[in-house]
């Protein structure tokens, strides 16, 4: 385990997310971190947004899971590398509410 993943979990844990969270969080930084294979400490902005294009593009994830992977690297980059000025303007896919169609 790398000291950076061994420090992100030890801020998840005194937050208190749940496992669910740590295992979500950590699959999108480390899903990052070999798109542009590097660590996430060395990774830029524009290698951020490009990594954003490329789900919503290639992978087609939903708004939801981008949203999803923005979180934690979100968390990553505010919490645990304490860059405090990360704030991507990253485009997320638009998820239409559906409504329940019950009479």
């Amino acid at each position: 385990m790398t000291p950076l993943r061994a420090k992100m979990i030890k801020a998840m844990q005194v937050r208190g997310f749940s496992v669910r969270t740590h295992e979500s969080y950590l699959a999108a930084v480390t899903d990052l971190a070999r798109y542009v294979h590097r660590s996430p400490d060395k990774i830029g902005i524009e290698d951020i947004r490009g990594y954003f294009e490329y789900l919503a593009t290639e992978r087609s994830l939903s708004g939801a899971s981008c949203r999803l992977f923005l979180n934690g690297i979100r968390f990553l980059y505010r919490q645990v590398l304490d860059w405090p000025g990360f704030d991507v303007d990253i485009p997320i896919p638009y998820c239409p509410k559906t409504r329940s169609t019950r009479i």
